[in-house]
């Protein structure tokens, strides 16, 4: 009986440990969610081939191999987590990452274009006596380049803002939407076998690595 608590808690501390270090792009209680989820999926698998007789008699072996299923489901959310993080930041990028190239270079074009359509709308609203053309941003003083800006209204500084803020809303929205296909994408990968994960023990501590690699 003793022996089925140790391996009870030793198998329950591994999970612990590989959630811990699942990454995530949003909050942290989305994060733990979304990093967990496959894990706990693993962990019940494996656990649901094992029968209570079979349980008792675990080895330090059974475990390893336990812990490497976990550790291979944790780095498959890992991968699915930074193809999404990194299409939410700059669209295209997380679909280059899951091998859509195409796709990735419309995406990373795109939102090139806009955020330098977004920023050269924002200033050509910007009040004549701050643009370039009427200030030195280099040589002027600093007092002339800033009394030059409180010399305006709110009202002034308005049109530009609601080009930068509109810009960013559009980003923000492309950005999801592109996360949500590269998280589909590496899904897709792992699924059909073209993204492989092997077993790495690292987040049990130092020197118990077994190492990692991901093939195409």
């Amino acid at each position: 009986m003793k022996k089925i608590v140790l391996i009870a808690a030793a198998v329950a501390a591994i999970a612990v440990c590989a959630g811990a270090q699942a990454p995530g792009m949003q909050g942290p209680d989305e994060q733990l969610v979304a990093g967990t989820a496959a894990i706990q999926g693993e962990l019940g698998a494996a656990m649901a081939e094992m029968s209570g007789d079979q349980l008792g008699t675990l080895t330090v072996g059974d475990l390893v191999r336990l812990a490497e299923r976990i550790s291979v489901a944790e780095q498959n959310a890992r991968y699915v987590q930074r193809a999404r993080w990194a299409s939410q930041m700059f669209p295209g990028a997380g679909q280059l990452m899951t091998g859509d190239t195409v796709g990735g270079s419309l995406l990373l074009a795109g939102d090139v274009v806009l955020m330098a359509g977004m920023l050269i709308g924002a200033y050509a609203l910007l009040p004549s006596n701050v643009q370039f053309s009427s200030l030195n941003y280099f040589g002027d003083p600093i007092g002339t380049i800033r009394s030059r800006w409180e010399s305006n209204s709110i009202s002034d500084y308005l049109p530009a803002a609601g080009v930068m803020l509109g810009g960013m809303i559009v980003k923000a929205v492309i950005g999801h939407f592109a996360a949500e296909d590269a998280g589909r994408r590496a899904r897709q990968n792992i699924a059909e076998g073209k993204v492989i994960f092997t077993p790495n023990l690292e987040f049990l501590g130092r020197g118990i690595g077994m190492g990692m690699r991901m093939r195409y």
